[in-house]
């Protein structure tokens, strides 16, 4: 006769041991998950890490960015929780600025401090507002107001405040040397896109010492820009313009120099 065993069940046998396992592990899953909750309440309510101080560098309207941030959307205030401030919101808020290349916003968990870096736009050139105030070109042709005032920058007379008007002068901007700009004293803008504009040059005679004279570009459109500026660097070059205050370079292939 055959006696049957009855094997004990796998399960069984190791059930006490899951048990313990888990009775062990317990305390400190419990002491992560208090650790983890006590941080975050640092970080987003108490005010043990809280803003004590915004720097702003870069710019010297200081005073306008602030208010901007504290009354503007989000809000920044002192004694807020560092960890709830929207530092790339704020960031998108202070560039809307149109007279903000870009900006740059961190924080300091050590110092409680917001540091804001702004990157000015440096105007080429200013024109007159239909409303009266002033309105400035960049290197790259855009058009911004700002509420700093630039004394140093010729201003660009516009016949007609129209958008082709305003793209015309943009392109020859962002495409007209420095050397030109740094002497450039006026610019002028008519309704059909033809652009004038006067600057600096030094004449020199055989005989005498150099001075500077003011002359006179005529661009035409702007179109063809760069061919034109090699057409007058090769004009103004020659001696029998030396003393030429006027070059016509509408046409760049038949110019004329007075």
């Amino acid at each position: 006769m055959k006696l049957k065993v009855r094997k004990r069940s796998k399960r069984g046998s190791r059930s006490p041991r899951i048990k313990l396992s888990r009775i062990r592990y317990f305390p400190g899953v419990f002491l992560s998950i208090l650790l983890l909750s006590l941080l975050a309440y640092l970080l987003g309510w108490s005010h043990l890490l809280s803003l004590k101080t915004i720097s702003i560098s870069g710019s010297s309207q200081s005073d306008v960015i602030t208010q901007q941030i504290e009354t503007g959307k989000p809000g920044v205030k002192i004694g807020q929780p560092l960890a709830r401030l929207d530092v790339h919101a704020i960031e998108r808020a202070i560039s809307n600025n149109p007279w903000i290349a870009k900006s740059q916003v961190g924080r300091s968990w050590i110092h409680g401090e917001l540091t804001i870096h702004i990157v000015e736009k440096v105007p080429v050139a200013s024109y007159q507002l239909a409303d009266g105030s002033t309105g400035y070109f960049d290197s790259t042709g855009n058009d911004f107001t700002s509420p700093l005032t630039y004394t140093s920058v010729p201003t660009i007379a516009l016949e007609t405040r129209s958008t082709s008007a305003k793209q015309s002068i943009a392109q020859l901007l962002a495409v007209l040397p420095g050397s030109y700009l740094d002497r450039a004293k006026t610019f002028a803008v008519k309704s059909d896109g033809q652009i004038t504009m006067t600057l600096s040059q030094m004449a020199v005679t055989a005989g005498k010492k150099a001075s500077m004279r003011t002359i006179t570009i005529m661009w035409g459109n702007s179109a063809d820009i760069a061919l034109k500026i090699q057409v007058f660097e090769k004009l103004v070059a020659m001696k029998e313009n030396a003393q030429s205050i006027l070059f016509d370079l509408s046409d760049p292939l038949a110019p004329i120099t007075k």
